[in-house]
């Protein structure tokens, strides 16, 4: 059993910061001076820190709570004693999602010292008689617990920077109350979200830290935006926006929680360990890269990885299984690697091999189990539906090293044998063409030697009869001439042969056309008319002088023939 790694994106502080610092008028400004919430503002800052993550079992499974788990900070990622450290019992969701507030089982939640000297600090996680899990730095949000700091500015109260002529100007003497501020103090007094100073040029050369007389802004600010120093003691708007709880980088309208925009905008997570982004909701999923540099996504509940695009209406076109399958076009993969090509003319797989120097192959199917096939094709639609379509103008469209085995009817322009040549193996080849002919015909021959009264009977084998019919025979005598002639047909698997001398050698043929029930339901046309799809295309168009898009398997093929190349 093992909790899912921390996702670093899901750490939220809770803190309320210092209240205003400023005056929003001159009045208001007296009236805050002496204002019993401003002095009471640090003591209000809530010391928690809300994390969430996930607790899954060793099969992934979410866990069922509650569970104790224990939480620590580190000011180191290994070894080290603890600074802090608390037990709490979280009881996870249904998907082994939980939240808590760190710091919740103490009256002064998480010691504020913490995080004041702006060294890093680490958060580990122990899950209850599970293994320890990697420590995982805390980002710049959690020092927000200094945020009573705000009040103070290099460690100064605000009335350090009060100059001499405003305290003039607002009449102020020791054990006195202030008096109204003339129009001069708007020029000194710190700004606040509802006024500001006299606008301050900002420079983009770093400049080096200096003790502030007054803070002043260029007037520009507006709302929402997060503000920045743009200068010693000046402060104008950030990049970063807040509206409605999303906040933007890049854009005043942000649409999601995160909202990133910008060319070459994306996030960045460096350093040593892993890094991972943890998403989380009626779905939960994990993206990032571990220790050792290899990347990695999971979906934590269905174990599936999904890859969408968005032409108009999300879709989804690939998809990684649980089993470890890849699914293009389907979202249930057969095998390891399923593609369905759904768009009318789409081919579902096209692979190149594009080198032109080497005897290259663009698809190798191997199957070591028991019966397997390194290569399977099927297509059911039409009758001109190929389960393996190959072409070559150049070589051949197809080369078997082995046996081939054929259970339908085998349709050629013409056969031949091929063995290395029995007088010059090694340098010659020799061909003999098939014998063909309009029948599904068989061909049956020998020799036999007539008794004393030159006849012969020739016993034929036990299936002869069932396989074939519409016999037709030939004699010839061997060593000189007698009338011969089949005295008695085929009846039985057997034949009678009279009209010789005796001891007189005859050869024998005997042809029969099938009559086997496979042979009976395909019986091979000898003329028939082209389908009309094939009108007006030819076999071999080159032999009538007509381009190759005239041949039929540019007809069947156009979308396969226009991709081969020259």
């Amino acid at each position: 059993m093992k909790p899912s790694p921390i996702s670093v994106a899901m750490l939220v502080v809770f803190l309320l910061l210092a209240p205003t610092l400023f005056a929003q008028s001159p009045d208001s400004a007296n009236q805050n001076a002496a204002s019993p919430a401003a002095s009471a503002s640090a003591a209000d800052v809530p010391r928690l820190i809300k994390f969430g993550g996930m607790l899954l079992d060793a099969q992934d499974r979410p866990m069922a709570g509650p569970v104790g788990v224990t939480f620590a900070l580190y000011s180191q990622q290994t070894g080290g004693a603890a600074l802090w450290i608390e037990t709490q019992n979280v009881k996870p969701d249904a998907n082994g999602g939980y939240s808590v507030l760190l710091g919740a089982n103490s009256a002064n939640g998480v010691p504020a010292e913490l995080f004041a000297s702006g060294e890093a600090r680490w958060l580990e996680v122990q899950v209850e008689r599970q293994a320890e899990q990697p420590r995982v730095l805390l980002v710049s949000v959690p020092y927000a617990l200094k945020a009573k700091d705000a009040e103070t500015l290099g460690g100064k109260p605000a009335s350090a920077f009060v100059t001499t002529e405003t305290l003039a100007g607002t009449g102020t003497s020791a054990g006195g109350s202030a008096a109204a501020p003339t129009s001069s103090t708007a020029s000194t007094a710190l700004p606040n979200s509802k006024t500001q100073a006299t606008a301050k040029k900002a420079s983009s050369t770093p400049q080096p830290a200096v003790a502030c007389t007054s803070v002043t802004s260029d007037g520009t600010g507006t709302a929402n935006s997060v503000t920045k120093f743009t200068a010693a003691c000046n402060i104008q708007n950030s990049a970063i926006t807040e509206t409605g709880g999303n906040v933007g980088i890049g854009t005043a309208a942000p649409a999601v929680a995160l909202d990133v925009l910008g060319n070459n905008a994306g996030l960045r997570l460096s350093g040593t360990g892993t890094h991972q982004v943890t998403v989380t909701g009626a779905t939960s999923g994990r993206l990032g890269q571990d220790s050792s540099g290899f990347f990695f996504a999971s979906d934590t509940n269905g174990k599936t990885v999904r890859f969408l695009t968005n032409n108009g209406t999300l879709n989804e076109w690939m998809r990684i299984t649980s089993a470890g399958s890849v699914g293009i076009g389907t979202t249930t993969p057969s095998g390891k690697l399923g593609v369905v090509a759904t768009t009318a003319g789409a081919t579902g797989l096209s692979v190149q091999a594009t080198d032109l120097t080497t005897a290259n192959t663009a698809v190798s199917g191997l199957a070591n189990g028991l019966n397997g096939s390194g290569v399977f094709g099927e297509a059911e639609n039409g009758s001109l539906a190929f389960g393996v379509w190959g072409r070559s103008a150049s070589g051949v469209a197809g080369q078997f090293d082995g046996n081939v085995n054929v259970t339908g009817a085998l349709s050629k322009a013409g056969g031949s044998f091929k063995i290395d040549h029995p007088m010059d193996p090694s340098n010659k080849y020799l061909y003999h063409s098939f014998v063909e002919s309009p029948d599904m015909k068989n061909i049956y021959d020998g020799v036999v030697n007539l008794d004393r009264q030159g006849e012969a009977v020739v016993l034929l084998p036990d299936w002869f009869g069932a396989l074939n019919k519409d016999f037709r025979y030939q004699l010839t005598c061997i060593g000189g001439f007698a009338p011969v002639y089949i005295a008695e047909e085929i009846s039985e698997n057997r034949f009678k042969i009279s009209g010789g001398n005796p001891g007189m050698k005859v050869s024998w043929m005997v042809t029969g056309v099938r009559q086997d029930a496979w042979a009976n339901a395909h019986r091979i046309p000898v003329e028939e008319e082209k389908p009309a799809q094939e009108r007006g295309y030819y076999l071999h168009p080159e032999l009538y002088g007509q381009p190759l898009q005239k041949s039929t398997a540019w007809a069947q093929h156009p979308d396969a023939m226009r991709k081969k190349p020259k």
